[in-house]
């Protein structure tokens, strides 16, 4: 059995994080405000779930905190409002997984998730691309936790 070659990376928040080629996400058009950034990978730590880690291979200071919004928003649908996902290279939407950003700033009882800009990815061919959409119920600072 061959095995993968473990490829390094230098991150400032997370330390120096290992991954295989093969697991690299390619971004044609990169991320909102990261559009010269087309090489990512996700990155999970056991004791962070749900989150996990969206971080540039072209610049590892970049590093997105993201999290599968599904089993927390189960009326939130993105593909319904996607008409197009061509650009993953997929004909079966069952196969795209979702990921928002979660913003983290000072005030950690204030956790935010983007649900306007989904990032749609094939995990079949490492396709991504961010999709903006423009339904006015989504937002880009959506309470993660509802306060009482």
């Amino acid at each position: 059995m061959v095995q993968k070659q473990k490829e390094k990376l230098k991150t400032e928040k997370l330390g120096e994080l290992s991954y295989n080629k093969e697991d690299v996400i390619r971004f044609e058009d990169g991320i909102v405000g990261y559009e010269e950034l087309k090489q990512f990978v996700l990155i999970n730590f056991p004791d962070c779930r749900p989150f996990e880690w969206l971080v540039s291979v072209d610049n590892p200071i970049v590093a997105f905190p993201v999290i599968n919004p599904m089993p927390l928003f189960t009326d939130y649908n993105p593909l319904k409002a996607i008409k197009d996902v061509s650009a993953l290279g997929v004909k079966d939407k069952k196969k795209i997984e979702t990921f928002c950003i979660v913003n983290v700033g000072e005030d950690t009882s204030n956790v935010t998730i983007n649900l306007k800009g989904p990032i749609l990815v094939n995990m079949e061919n490492n396709k991504g691309k961010q999709f903006v959409l423009t339904e006015d119920f989504y937002t880009l600072h959506y309470p993660l936790i509802q306060k009482k």
